[in-house]
């Protein structure tokens, strides 16, 4: 009003009415003890005193924008950042309630989480890119502590037109002569199955390997090859025209997670929090996340 010199304008620019305008300016006055403009027929005019109102207003407004500015610098500055390496497949398992809860429980802390496979997971750890990380066991204890996080099981997706989609559960012996599509030797579950295959003396037939799990499991909806996958993954991405089936050992057949620091290293207090957040979080949460017993679901 002081810019406008009239209620009707001032009010328009303010997107308010000018009753509303009015009475608020008034009020100042009330509060103020002081007539701040002179009402007259040709419109409005600042007195002395609003004058005087509107240089101090205009250093008041500079005063509480730098105040607010200052503010929000100096709360980006107390929002710590913490890095989590992790193999792929285990953020999904814990799902997005897990990120929202630690998110919702400490805020001051971004979580920036790297997912990767296994052998850049241990090396973003191992080179101190990330203080943590979720890596699939066997784990280096030489170079590593680490801590139990997560059990999965091994099994095969099959095209139910195949022959061993008929078998309740399939033996490494099974497979001989088999294209497999299965995640890459940069991955353990690779190396632990190839032993596994060998063991039972069967060369396995690589027909595929990837870095997504999902590309498995299309192999064997177009019945190329079997899928070799992990429970949870193989049942949330599932095929109406394809099986899921354990491996005849199935309590051997595990796909186990740790979380890992780089031994001899101290980690942050985020690092710390973090590390107990998660153990806590799926102690508390374990019966609601996925299970396979190995039946048909």
């Amino acid at each position: 009003m002081y810019q406008y010199k009239s209620i009707n304008q001032a009010a328009q620019a303010l997107f308010v009415t000018p009753q509303g305008l009015s009475q608020t300016i008034k009020k100042l006055e009330r509060e103020l003890d002081l007539e701040l403009f002179s009402r007259t027929p040709k419109g409005v005019f600042p007195t002395r005193y609003g004058d005087v109102l509107n240089e101090k207003a205009g250093q008041i407004i500079k005063e509480l924008t730098s105040l607010k500015n200052t503010t929000q610098i100096k709360a980006t500055e107390r929002i710590a950042p913490l890095t989590v390496a992790s193999t792929f497949g285990v953020i999904a398992y814990l799902t997005v309630d897990f990120l929202i809860d630690f998110r919702e429980a400490y805020p001051d802390i971004r979580l920036d989480i790297i997912e990767a496979p296994d052998d850049s997971t241990e090396e973003s750890v191992w080179t101190e890119k990330a203080e943590l990380g979720f890596l699939a066991g066997p784990i280096n204890v030489v170079k590593f502590n680490a801590s139990f996080f997560t059990s999965h099981k091994h099994c095969l997706v099959i095209h139910k037109e195949h022959r061993l989609a008929q078998k309740r559960a399939i033996a490494y012996e099974d497979l001989e002569d088999e294209p497999i599509a299965l995640e890459g030797r940069a991955f353990r579950p690779y190396h632990n199955n190839m032993n596994r295959s060998l063991k039972a003396g069967v060369t396995p037939q690589i027909l595929l390997e990837t870095s997504e799990i999902e590309f498995t499991h299309q192999i064997a909806s177009a019945n190329k090859g079997i899928g070799l996958s992990v429970d949870y993954c193989a049942f949330n991405n599932r095929y109406k025209n394809t099986v899921i089936r354990p491996f005849q050992n199935f309590d051997e057949c595990t796909w186990d997670t740790y979380l890992i620091t780089k031994k001899g290293k101290i980690i942050s207090k985020e690092a710390e929090i973090f590390q107990d957040f998660a153990l806590s979080w799926l102690q508390t949460n374990q019966a609601k996340l996925f299970k396979w017993n190995g039946e048909e679901l």
